[in-house]
């Protein structure tokens, strides 16, 4: 079922398009990414990553997303949580990926809050890493070895490292990941929390 816009909503659009991205946009107005892009085209307006929408070619992974935000807006937090680590683990897509993390880390925090036992150990380390809790995210990511033997945990201290600026942790942890499963190499080429190791001329290489 088609969204009925609110004069309110479009006057949102016509004013900050162009500084949001369509997930935001989608994310804002409870709706998908269709429904969004359809509107902008209707108005003339495009989002801040529209062009880079257009180019591209359809990606499975927007399907899942739609699905987290859904469960997102109905507070099912969990449910909502396994969509996006999901796309975590596959998409190389960055705004898709950054957006992802954003909105696993609300689903967490209200997980945290409503005394909910936290079983996955991945997740809440994704958590206390973007509530910039790095020390207790490299802490979950060690426990038991994990951060050498499961990939996930291998990117997510890479991550944090390079957040950090300790870009010699950060090149190990990142190339274990990638030696685990290569698809993070496309992953972290797109992820800014690499910057620093990006811009690196010693480890540039890892990027290739």
């Amino acid at each position: 079922m088609a969204k009925r816009w609110k004069k309110q909503e479009i006057t949102y659009l016509k004013r900050y398009a162009e500084k949001k991205h369509v997930a935001e946009l989608a994310e804002r107005f409870r709706t998908n990414n269709d429904e969004v892009s359809r509107k902008l085209t209707e108005l003339g307006l495009e989002a801040k990553d529209s062009a880079t929408i257009r180019a591209l070619p359809p990606d499975p992974q927007l399907g899942i997303f739609e699905k987290g935000l859904k469960a997102l807006h109905q507070s099912k937090w969990r449910e909502a949580s396994k969509y996006f680590e999901k796309i975590l683990q596959e998409t190389g897509e960055s705004d898709l990926a950054q957006s992802s993390r954003r909105y696993l880390g609300v689903c967490r925090q209200n997980l945290l809050k409503g005394g909910v036992n936290v079983e996955d150990p991945f997740l809440l380390a994704v958590y206390e890493s973007n509530r910039g809790n790095y020390e207790e995210a490299l802490a979950l990511c060690s426990r038991g070895g994990r951060q050498s033997k499961d990939e996930r945990f291998a990117y997510l201290a890479a991550s944090v490292y390079s957040l950090t600026a300790d870009l010699d942790k950060a090149s190990k942890f990142l190339a274990l990941a990638i030696e685990l499963n290569p698809k993070n190499r496309i992953h972290a080429y797109h992820d800014s929390d690499f910057e620093a190791l990006r811009d690196s001329s010693e480890y540039g290489h890892l990027f290739d």
